[in-house]
């Protein structure tokens, strides 16, 4: 049977566009290939945990995690976590890791936060004293004292503690005159009983604020204070013009020139 002048070209044709379109495939399929993630099981809090809890089997739960992406201080034992208390904050879905718990035997409870020879306390923050709410636990902080000068108009001002730890930051209530409760923020601080001491007179005597600082920084800062009547002579040397120096004209010959006195 003979065939039509110029099938050949026709099936030619149809093979290149066959051929075409697997090639095509084979690539669209390598570039939307999506690549196999290698996991491993990590423990994670199953809810928010606050500082000073003890974790038991409702509070960890094992999930798959990129392995790539596990950090080295995690772990996939329930075992290895059962009765260790938490010394930060946890955030649900975030892996338990080893430097957040506290050592093994350690009691839940602020008191198992505590370090050695150190005391917790409490004192009383507004918004503003309190860095208006970015101070949280497990954050360093100095502490500054507002007094009035005894016999005298003048307020001095002074950071007297540096590198103090946060343990916790809450809320209380409490009663003023008739007035209705209030809610009063509080930030409760790990001192050694001397700085406690300090702290305790400093705010029951004036008035204190935290200077949120760098948690890697333990330089301290060497400070004699300051006085309102400093920071009054200091604006007032700002603002006053330079002094003008006398001087005298000087004649030779032709030239003419200034000679300061």
């Amino acid at each position: 049977m003979k065939l039509p002048k110029g099938i050949g070209y026709v099936v030619v044709a149809g093979v290149v566009g066959l051929i075409s379109t697997f090639l095509i495939h084979q690539y669209i399929l390598a570039k939307t290939r999506v690549p196999k993630t290698v996991t491993s099981e990590v423990a994670v809090a199953s809810n928010d945990i606050s500082p000073g809890t003890a974790l038991d089997n409702k509070m960890v739960q094992i999930v798959p995690w990129p392995k790539n992406l596990i950090p080295s201080q995690a772990t996939s034992s329930l075992r290895d976590l059962e009765g260790r208390v938490i010394k930060m904050p946890v955030a649900k879905g975030e892996p338990i890791l080893l430097s957040k718990l506290a050592p093994k035997g350690t009691a839940a409870g602020l008191s198992g936060l505590l370090g050695s020879n150190k005391r917790a306390l409490t004192v009383r923050v507004d918004d503003v004293s309190g860095v208006a709410g970015f101070i949280h636990p497990g954050d360093h902080v100095d502490v500054l004292v507002d007094l009035a000068l005894p016999n005298s108009p003048e307020h001095f001002s002074k950071t007297f503690l540096q590198d103090i730890v946060v343990l916790t930051v809450g809320q209380i209530w409490e009663q003023k005159g008739d007035n209705k409760p209030v809610v009063v923020n509080t930030v409760t601080l790990e001192l050694t009983p001397p700085q406690a001491e300090m702290l305790n007179l400093a705010s029951n005597q004036g008035k204190i604020r935290l200077a949120l600082r760098n948690p890697n920084s333990e330089a301290t800062a060497s400070s004699q204070g300051v006085e309102t009547s400093q920071l009054i002579d200091a604006q007032n040397r700002r603002k006053s013009p330079p002094k003008k120096v006398p001087s005298v004209e000087v004649i030779k010959g032709m030239e003419r020139t200034q000679a300061h006195l």
